[in-house]
């Protein structure tokens, strides 16, 4: 028998002998549990539960939402009991869900050894594990050995193979708005973006955007744009588009554009970052970790832990989410066994990847980051400098993330039309919502005409702290009164009667 079965048996065996009409009438209430699950997931989870079913007589309904979606839905329904019972989240939200009361701890207990241990620490906040990890993600080096014959083992030269290549191509592209794709190059050169502490944990009051090894990285970046060698706006598209060319010979991509790189037409070959000579052997990207969890607002807990644990941390369960959606698997079997060459060159680059900061300051980073390296690609400031004030904008914000905001901007592709300069901009006064009884609810109505609209709120009329994460699509038929809601306590914004997409 299963461990956790063991457990349900024990209990259903407790409930039956001491209360056989309140058991009865608790097992017609635990039927059905709910599951969040993306599209791309929800019909393999379904099919998976089917033995649950026949073996509990507990019905699995899966419920399609997107995975940033489910984040911001589970603050607003879980707390009035209209939430799933499990969900699926990136590891990254779970430490803003965990500090809002939102997940419950699972036990891996017999699991672990067949689990990716990064994977694991990912999805750990306070030395509690608040998931059960099923899929890895993360960047990788791509080279076309028809440009580039050799990999090189260093970023000096990556350098070094730049000033050789003709005119009109180039040796290497970085995505010049995006941290999360330069994060390789600045671990290769030692640097960091949070500390840890003696247990593992991230420490927040560690911010290492400005230690030697990242300075000495923002300062590589910086001499390979004053050289040249760099295009001053590189993004997805550009990329692409001069690798299918056959004009570019290395670029950092993940496994999300897998299908786009074998579509290019060019030959190429995914591998690990290079290093820097006397400090690291290879660059480590960033580790994204999905993983399922269960919500702390569920009265089913103990059969959503049974389902997770019996049911889907099984060999072949595992094998049926990879093959839907082939991210390198956290399931050890699976990842080991993996047969394709492209998926298991991005799993071999993440093999020693750094999770993703799980917790709320990560959120600090972007903004300030990201603005550093376009000033240093664009040449507008050196490396060190750019780095060094990004820091301290990370540092004053994290000083800021407990305290109630100073403003909440409604911002989006709307604001021209309730009369601000030009949309997308958080420091619009015509557009910012109020808190006026300061229990940190923030308000505001804005009549918009028929049309196709997105938009979040942005803090402190900036964008280093801005909710959702994603940002809210809605269709208006005609002009209507649109109603924003965010509630600071639980980091949540609504809009009132509209449905969003």
């Amino acid at each position: 028998m299963k461990r956790s079965a063991k457990w349900l048996s024990a209990l259903l065996l407790l409930a039956v002998s001491l209360a056989p009409m309140a058991f009865a009438s608790a097992q017609e209430e635990a039927e059905t549990l709910l599951v969040w699950a993306d599209n791309t997931r929800a019909a393999v989870i379904q099919e998976i539960a089917k033995p649950f079913t026949e073996e509990y007589g507990i019905g699995v309904t899966v419920q399609e939402i997107g995975l940033g979606d489910q984040r911001d839905q589970l603050l607003v329904a879980g707390p009035v009991g209209e939430g799933p019972d499990i969900l699926i989240q990136p590891h990254d939200n779970l430490g803003r869900l965990v500090e809002n009361g939102a997940l419950a701890p699972i036990d891996l207990t017999g699991a672990e050894d067949k689990l990716l241990t990064s994977a694991v620490e990912a999805v750990t906040v306070n030395g509690v594990v608040y998931g059960l990890p099923y899929g890895t993600e993360n960047v990788a080096l791509v080279r076309n050995p028809d440009l580039i014959a050799e990999t090189p083992a260093t970023w000096q030269e990556v350098a070094e193979l730049a000033a050789e290549m003709p005119e009109g191509t180039y040796a290497f592209l970085l995505k010049t708005n995006d941290t999360y794709h330069t994060f390789p190059i600045i671990t290769a050169f030692g640097g960091y973006i949070f500390g840890q502490n003696e247990d593992g944990s991230w420490n927040p009051n560690d911010v290492g955007l400005d230690s030697p090894g990242a300075i000495e990285a923002a300062q590589w970046i910086e001499e390979m744009a004053a050289n040249g060698y760099f295009l001053t706006q590189v993004g997805d598209d550009e990329a692409f588009q001069l690798y299918t060319e056959g004009k570019l010979g290395m670029f950092v991509t993940g496994p999300w554009w897998l299908q786009r790189l074998r579509d290019s037409g060019q030959p190429y070959v995914i591998e690990f970052f290079p290093g820097v000579e006397g400090v690291t052997e290879h660059g480590l990207p960033f580790s994204g970790v999905q993983a399922f969890c269960i919500s702390a607002f569920s009265e089913k807990q103990l059969l959503a832990e049974i389902f997770l644990l019996d049911y889907l941390a099984t060999d072949e369960a595992m094998q049926a989410i990879f093959d839907v959606n082939p991210l390198p698997s956290a399931w050890l079997p699976v990842r080991e066994a993996i047969d394709d060459a492209d998926v298991a060159g991005f799993a071999a680059a993440g093999a020693e990847a750094v999770p993703m900061p799980n917790i709320p300051e990560m959120s600090a980073v972007w903004a300030a980051a990201n603005g550093a390296l376009v000033q240093i690609v664009n040449g507008q400031t050196d490396g060190e400098t750019a780095f060094t004030t990004a820091t301290e904008q990370i540092r004053t914000t994290i000083e800021g993330l407990g305290k109630p905001p100073e403003s909440v901007t409604f911002v989006g592709n709307f604001q021209a039309l309730v009369g601000c300069a030009a949309d997308w901009d958080p420091a619009c006064e015509a557009s910012m919502i109020s808190d006026d009884d300061g229990d940190g609810i923030w308000t505001g109505e804005f009549t918009l005409p028929a049309g196709d609209y997105e938009a979040k709120v942005a803090l402190n009329a900036a964008w280093a702290e801005a909710y959702p994460g994603e940002n809210m699509i809605f269709s208006l038929a005609e002009e209507t009164v649109v109603e924003v809601v965010y509630d600071h306590n639980a980091k949540t914004v609504t809009l009132p009667g509209i449905v969003l997409q």
